[in-house]
């Protein structure tokens, strides 16, 4: 049972990130979150947390994110269990 509740947490913890891929001209800038039953793992906002990793000399082409609002059955059910996830894909300008 202790093994199964440390792993529980490590699994939790290290899921949840942001990160960027970027090239020459291109980039893509992700957040997850983990949820289970309401609580958010690391916690925030993901569309924040991947719009500070955006460049600065770049415009946004497309912004993805997962429902997890309470006003959908979708909604409920990715915040009783479930990930969030952000992706913001755009061009970088010369």
């Amino acid at each position: 049972m202790k093994n199964l509740l440390v792993l529980t947490f490590l699994v939790i913890g290290l899921s949840g990130c942001s990160g960027i891929r970027q090239t020459d001209a291109t980039f893509d800038a992700h957040a997850e979150n983990v949820n289970v039953l309401f609580m958010q793992f690391p916690g925030g906002d993901t569309q924040e947390r991947a719009m500070e990793l955006t460049p600065k000399n770049s415009e946004i082409v497309t912004i993805k994110s997962t429902v997890s609002d309470t006003s959908s059955v979708l909604g409920v059910l990715n915040r009783i269990i479930g990930v969030d996830q952000t992706k913001i894909a755009g061009i970088i300008k010369q």
